[in-house]
Parts: structure tokens; C-alpha cells; sequence
């Protein structure tokens, strides 16, 4: 079984994270809504280059339905770079402000896990969580920096019948939706 780990301690109350009991509660709770700053985002932020000027990330949600086939993103977006919007071109004049602000430690991580209904084996899944990645890059810039741990995972429950390469692109969709949904 995979793990995942966010580092985001930086940043709140240390009364503020969930434990055990919080999390028996939030999954028995249907109505629970998987957005915001709770759980694995309770002190995630986004633009940690920016020092004090970060802004707040946290846990996002979104899926993608074609037919009956569903793909889902949970991300725990605590990013170095910038989420972007994906509507300009990259601003280069970043690169000064990168080179100053470059941290001694890995603090900074994207994680998440994309599901589906979707009838794939085990390598299949590992293609997914690839495509996961890509919908990342699409999200943040700059993406995959040595100051992040990004890491994403994918399971499926295998009622639908379909290509690997299908829920690879929803997967794509579904992640860059899930953590443009911070900002």
C-alpha cells in the first residue's frame, strides 16, 4: 500500500490538524466536502517562493465523467510555484526571484491520488498516476521543482471497460481542475 506525506507544519496552529478521531468522523460524515483547508491541507500553501507572500493551498477535489466512466483527483496542494491559471505564457522574470529564493530544505510537496471506475490492472494504474503528474505541470509553475516531493498514486475499481489512455487524459483533466481550484 502506498503512502503519501505533506509537510505543511510551517504554517498554522499545531491544534489546528486533524488526528485520528477527526478523520474516523469526516469519513463516517457522507456529507463531507473534500475542498478547503482540512485534513492533508489544513496548513498547505501555494507559492512558498514568495515567502510571506504565499497564499493558501489545501485539499481540492474534482472529477471527470464520460458516459459511465468516472475519474476523480484528490490533491493536497502545498506547492513552491504558483498555481496557474494556464491563460498566459509563462513569465519568465520569475527566474531572478526563483534563483533568490531557493530554500535548503524540501518543504514543499504536491500529493494526491486519482480513482476511477475504470477497468485497469496494476500497470495500468502507474500510467494513470503518470498522467496525474501531467496534470500537475499544467497547474503549477514551476512544477516538479528539487524543492517539491510531488507524488500522486491511482486506484481503480475496475466496472468499466475502457483504454488506459482514456483515464490517463481524464486523470490529466481532473488534476490540473483539482489544484486550479486553490486560487
Amino acid at each position: 500500500m502506498p503512502t503519501l506525506a505533506l509537510f505543511d507544519r510551517l504554517v498554522g496552529s499545531p491544534d489546528a490538524y486533524p488526528d485520528a478521531d477527526a478523520g474516523y468522523a469526516a469519513a463516517q460524515d457522507t456529507a463531507y466536502v473534500l475542498n478547503g483547508a482540512l485534513g492533508a491541507g489544513t496548513g498547505a500553501c501555494v507559492s512558498n517562493w514568495r515567502g510571506e507572500a504565499r497564499r493558501p493551498g489545501g485539499l481540492r477535489y474534482a472529477e471527470v465523467q464520460v458516459g459511465e466512466l468516472v475519474v476523480g483527483a484528490l490533491c493536497a496542494v502545498n506547492a513552491f510555484g504558483d498555481v496557474d491559471p494556464g491563460t498566459d505564457p509563462v513569465d519568465l522574470s520569475i527566474v531572478d526571484a526563483l534563483m533568490a529564493a531557493v530554500p535548503s530544505e524540501r518543504t514543499n510537496t504536491t500529493i494526491g491520488v486519482v480513482v476511477t471506475n475504470a477497468s485497469l490492472n496494476k500497470a495500468d494504474c502507474f500510467v494513470v498516476a503518470q498522467g496525474a503528474h501531467d496534470g500537475l505541470a499544467r497547474a503549477i509553475t514551476p512544477p516538479h521543482t528539487r524543492f517539491d516531493g510531488d507524488a500522486f498514486v491511482a486506484a481503480a475499481t475496475g466496472q468499466v471497460p475502457t483504454h488506459v489512455d482514456i483515464v490517463r487524459l481524464l486523470a490529466v483533466d481532473a488534476v490540473c481542475t483539482a489544484v486550479r481550484a486553490v486560487d
